[in-house]
């Protein structure tokens, strides 16, 4: 099992130099006596309300928390701004950006709209930082969809615990439950070496790169991912998740990143898995159409998306991110972690040729 993240959400940003260190210090202790690894570190501020209050904390942001090896979350809106000057300060600051929306809205849609198409000209991958949150606000490790809701100074993790469900054996549910308490626990003496409220874990199910949810899927449900009774399994492990009788925070549902999951790009190329199916998979998922690389010359049809997504989010009562990658080619390269992922267009939902 690997911590695939421990966020810190902070609105005091004059002690944040000495709470990064508590953090640190914190870390390396449970790390040593765990044999955990950290994947990333995270720092979560709440909503901006201006450009030039963003400004000022990006700054503050860049000088203290990347140096201590942290990225962060400094620009989440509820409104919309000029979506150029967003794009440039995320490209300037390297943050992460959320656009909440509560329920569809046309002005938000069309912002989101504009800022990938803003950069589509310059750095298409920055678009990785950037995410909607459709539904219900929610405070959750998972970047991009990252917000400090509840204000003040808290911790909170997120685990990668998909292979060792693989390599375990015996009852799917205590596999589960031993995995994600042995990680609540380790968050909560993480907390408590920071001196820090300890605000919960997201037990979500998340992929990196082999490290496949797919995988867990497939084994789980005797089946290939895509065919019949995938959507079923997906509900069981779900079920399982919400079950579980720990402080969870976040989306504790599971996370099917196109991107970042290796056999959901093999199931997309074999034809087995379409964008519409995976829109599909969101009424028992969370983030199905997360890391989903799309044509930049139909990000017009975005704003179709994002209505049939709302809709998902008013049936299904959860919230939902999105999160999509403007890409020029038939497939795109995401870098060192999760390398090519094919493209999926919009307008008929299968890999582009």
């Amino acid at each position: 099992m690997k911590i695939r993240a421990v966020t810190l959400f902070t609105d005091d940003l004059a002690s944040l130099p000495n709470l990064l260190d508590r953090v640190n210090a914190g870390i390396s202790a449970v790390s040593s006596k765990y044999g955990v690894s950290v994947v990333t570190k995270r720092v979560t501020l709440p909503f901006v309300s201006s450009i030039n209050a963003a400004k000022e904390q990006l700054r503050i942001l860049k000088s203290i928390a990347a140096r201590r090896g942290y990225v962060y979350s400094g620009l989440s809106l509820m409104t919309p701004l000029d979506p150029i000057t967003v794009a440039k300060l995320i490209e300037e600051y390297d943050t992460y950006s959320m656009i909440w929306m509560p329920d569809y809205d046309d002005d938000a849609a069309n912002f989101y709209v504009n800022l990938l198409k803003a950069m589509s000209s310059e750095e298409p991958l920055a678009a990785r930082k950037v995410a909607v949150l459709l539904g219900d606000l929610i405070e959750t490790p998972y970047y991009p969809a990252s917000v400090n809701v509840k204000g003040g100074t808290g911790l909170s993790i997120a685990i990668l615990y998909a292979s060792d469900l693989l390599s375990s054996s015996g009852d799917l549910q205590r596999r589960i439950k031993n995995l994600v308490g042995k990680a609540n626990a380790i968050g909560e003496e993480l907390s408590e070496l920071a001196g820090v409220e300890y605000r919960g874990i997201d037990a979500s199910l998340s992929p990196w790169g082999q490290d496949s949810v797919v995988k867990v899927i497939e084994k789980v449900g005797g089946l290939r991912f895509g065919e019949l009774g995938t959507l079923a399994v997906i509900g069981l492990i779900n079920r399982l998740i919400s079950e579980l009788p720990l402080s969870k925070t976040g989306f504790n549902e599971i996370m099917l990143p196109l991107g970042e999951d290796d056999e959901l790009k093999a199931r997309f190329n074999d034809g087995l898995v379409d964008l519409f199916k995976l829109i599909s998979y969101t009424q028992v998922c969370v983030a199905g159409i997360d890391m989903v690389p799309v044509p930049i010359s139909e990000l017009g049809l975005i704003k179709n998306l994002i209505l049939d997504l709302s809709e998902v989010v008013r049936v299904k009562g959860r919230s939902l991110g999105i999160r999509l990658i403007p890409a020029r080619e038939t497939s795109i390269d995401l870098g060192e972690d999760f390398g090519k992922s094919p493209v999926i267009s919009l307008l008929t939902g299968k890999v582009l040729k």
